[in-house]
């Protein structure tokens, strides 16, 4: 019996003196427990920056960074660090790092991105410098790989500022670059759609849309020209830059005789401005909720400046808060002349929001801006096909 005590007694000694030691042991190694490695910190931060979640990217890619040696995994860090400080809007930490970037011959290959996003930093600042030192940017972009994605994107870049300064050849110039090459950027669409507008509302001569010249007679108002070819006085007179109370006999005008057509996609929130088969401009647009806007073939049938807003029987001035209508009325009516659209148009608004999405009574709405422009350039008359 005593045997057998002394058995148990070191038996139990025994488990103190190994737990004892696995608790020490434990305790030895957790200070070296397996840490995640660059490599994945890295993959971490890249899988955010894919979901758009830049604020939580950032951190591991900067300790990524501050990490991994000198090789891919620290270039690789840089790089999606600098697109999502970029992304974030954090303008300061970004033009650090595109300038660490384009500092390493290393990162040779990133060169055209980093040239692109440091002008892109400085493209929205209205400074005369800032726009300069953009321009450079854009040119170092094109130089580094010419035929790259980035060079194309500052090419496009380098074509609007030389169409806000008034080159409209030169602008034309470098679009023409782009023709018969397969590129479907939105910037290269975009650029050609201003480009675009500035040739309809300069003095050029247009195939599409169709212009000619014509010469003022004596007794001559733009109301009378504009009837008498199908367009509008405001148009003549801005692409004329005229005083329509000073018209001068003799003086040339260009006059569009081309046709125009909107077309509405209720899907896509777009209304295209068309002549002949060409898309002339886009614009971004608000429809009815619930499928409000009626489709179909219509046709405008009158336009208002600072229109009125009829509401229950009540008459809501232009500028008053509660009227919606915006700068700019047109009203719709359907193409063979039945009045069944009452209350329906195209107008205005100043609510950003309310743009790109399904949320009016039934009325396509525009920017400001936009209904305006459209104001110049559409005759009553202009036919409207509304389409799912």
């Amino acid at each position: 019996m005593k045997a057998t005590k002394a058995k148990i007694i070191a038996l139990l000694m025994g488990v103190v003196i190994v737990g004892t030691g696995a608790f020490y042991l434990v305790k030895f190694l957790a200070p070296h427990a397996r840490k995640p490695s660059t490599s994945e910190a890295l993959s971490a931060g890249r899988e955010l920056f894919e979901k758009k979640q830049y604020d939580q990217a950032i951190p591991k890619l900067e300790e990524c960074f501050q990490k991994a040696p000198e090789g891919d995994v620290k270039s690789q860090a840089l790089l999606f660090m600098a697109r999502c400080y970029s992304a974030a809007g954090k303008r300061e930490q970004a033009a650090q790092s595109w300038g660490t970037i384009v500092e390493d011959p290393m990162m040779k290959d990133h060169h055209p991105e980093a040239f692109y996003s440091l002008a892109a930093l400085r493209s929205p600042s209205g400074t005369l410098e800032d726009q300069q030192i953009a321009q450079e940017y854009y040119k170092k972009a094109v130089a580094a790989a010419p035929d790259s994605r980035f060079a194309d994107l500052a090419r496009i870049e380098i074509a609007n500022f030389t169409l806000e300064k008034g080159d409209i050849p030169g602008a034309q110039r470098i679009l023409q670059e782009f023709r018969g090459k397969k590129k479907d950027y939105p910037e290269l669409k975009r650029a050609e759609f201003r480009l675009q507008m500035k040739l309809l509302f300069s003095p050029t001569i247009t195939k599409v849309p169709e212009s000619q010249y014509y010469v003022v007679e004596e007794g001559d108002t733009l109301q009378e020209i504009a009837k008498k070819f199908g367009t509008t006085p405001d148009l003549l007179q801005e692409s004329n830059r005229v005083d329509p109370f000073r018209l001068q006999i003799g003086k040339r005008l260009k006059v569009v005789t081309g046709k125009f057509q909107l077309k509405v996609s209720k899907s896509k929130n777009i209304l295209q401005l068309i002549s002949g088969d060409v898309v002339l401009n886009e614009y971004r647009i608000g429809t009815g909720e619930y499928g409000k806007t009626p489709a179909g073939r219509f046709k405008i049938a009158d336009k208002v400046k600072e229109p009125v807003w009829f509401r229950d029987g009540r008459a809501i001035p232009y500028g008053h808060p509660d009227n919606v209508l915006g700068t700019r009325w047109l009203k719709l009516d359907s193409a063979e002349g039945q009045k069944d659209l009452v209350g329906y148009g195209i107008h205005g608004t100043d609510d950003q929001s309310t743009i790109g999405r399904e949320s009016s009574q039934g009325c396509i709405r525009l920017l400001n801006r936009d209904v305006e422009e459209l104001y110049k350039i559409v005759p009553i008359g202009t036919e409207v096909i509304i389409e799912q």
